[in-house]
């Protein structure tokens, strides 16, 4: 998903500003909270993550170098 597709599902999840400016994990995050569900995109938890049908797991999977994260 693009990143502006990020923020315009943010901003219709009413997310602040601030937020909607950030990075594309932090945002993901918040949008992980406000649904209610537990913000794991690009923590430690998603290496034993086995949600298979998780829209963010194609990207929360991809190797990335530790000083990006």
């Amino acid at each position: 998903m693009e990143l502006e597709q990020i923020r315009t599902r943010g901003r219709d999840l009413g997310l602040n500003e601030f937020i909607l400016q950030g990075s594309k994990r932090i945002l993901i995050q918040a949008i992980q909270q406000a649904e209610g569900r537990k913000t794991c995109f690009l923590s430690e938890d998603r290496f034993l993550c086995h949600k298979c049908d998780c829209e963010w797991r194609s990207d929360c999977q991809k190797l990335t170098a530790a000083w990006r994260r």
